[in-house]
C-alpha cells in the first residue's frame, strides 16, 4: 500500500476513485499489526519496546538504511527464528489477518461484533426531503454492493416509504434486523431504478475491559495488562 502514497498522502486529484475497495491506509495498517506484534511478544516475555529498542542500536543510531528483510532478521535475533519468520511471512509478506481476539483476551480485553446490529454498508445521508444520497463506494461485498447500489445515488424511498427528514441513517436502520430485504428505489443520472437490498450485520468492532461486560479478567491478564499499558 505504501507504493500508492504518491496518490494518497499530500497529492491533488479531481478524478473519482474506489479508495473504499482498492487501498487500505498503512498508517492505520501498521498500528495494528504493530499491537498484534507487541501482544504476541509479550505472551512469550518479551515486548515491542525492546525490539524497537534493538532496531535503533542496529540501523537509527548507526544511521545505516535498512529493508523489510533486515527487519525480519532483527526480529528473528530478538525472539527467534521461529516466532519471526512466523510474522513475517504471514503478515508481512503475505496480508493475513492476525487473531486478535485471544491476543486482546491475554490483557482482559473483549473484542467482539455485535452480530444482531444490521449494516448497510457506505456512509448514508438522510436529506431535509426525505431522500437519502450513498456518499461513499460500497465495499464489496457489503449489502448495497451486491444490491448495485454506488456512490451518489439517491435513495427515494425504501419500502415504498420516504426516510424520515434529517434523522441519522444508522438510527434509522436500527428497526430493521439481520435478514431483512429491503425494497430500495433511488435515482442515479435522473434516472429512476429500483433494487432489493438484504441486510447483513454491522461489521464495525467494539473493544471492552473485561470488566466492563460483567466478565472476571484472571491476575496474569490483569498483570499482562500492567505491563503492556505501563500503568501504576
Amino acid at each position: 500500500m505504501s507504493y500508492q502514497a504518491p496518490f494518497v498522502d499530500a497529492a491533488t486529484s479531481v478524478d473519482p476513485v474506489n479508495r473504499e475497495n482498492t487501498f487500505i491506509s498503512y498508517y492505520s495498517y501498521g498500528s495494528v499489526l504493530g499491537l498484534a506484534l507487541d501482544l504476541s511478544l509479550r505472551q512469550n516475555g518479551l515486548n515491542l519496546d525492546d525490539f524497537m529498542k534493538l532496531a535503533y542500536e542496529k540501523f537509527g543510531k548507526t544511521e545505516n538504511p535498512y529493508t523489510v528483510e533486515d527487519l525480519h532478521e532483527t526480529l528473528n535475533q530478538y525472539a527467534g527464528k521461529r516466532f519471526g519468520d512466523t510474522f513475517f511471512n504471514t503478515y508481512i509478506h503475505k496480508s493475513e489477518m492476525p487473531d486478535y481476539g485471544p491476543l486482546f483476551e491475554s490483557v482482559g480485553v473483549v473484542l467482539a461484533q455485535r452480530s444482531n446490529v444490521p449494516g448497510f454498508g457506505p456512509y448514508v445521508e438522510i436529506n431535509s426531503d426525505g431522500t437519502a444520497t450513498v456518499l461513499g463506494n460500497p465495499a464489496m461485498e457489503s449489502p448495497a454492493y451486491v444490491a448495485g447500489l454506488d456512490k451518489g445515488d439517491v435513495i427515494t424511498t425504501i419500502n415504498n416509504l420516504p426516510l424520515p427528514k434529517e434523522q441519522d441513517f444508522e438510527e434509522y436502520l436500527s428497526q430493521f434486523k439481520v435478514g431483512d430485504a429491503l425494497k430500495i428505489n433511488f435515482i442515479r443520472y435522473g434516472k429512476t431504478m429500483n433494487t432489493t437490498l438484504v441486510l447483513k450485520y454491522n461489521p464495525d468492532y467494539s473493544m471492552h475491559l473485561m470488566e466492563d461486560v460483567e466478565q472476571t479478567p484472571a491476575a496474569q491478564m490483569l498483570k499482562q495488562r500492567k505491563a503492556w499499558l505501563k500503568n501504576e
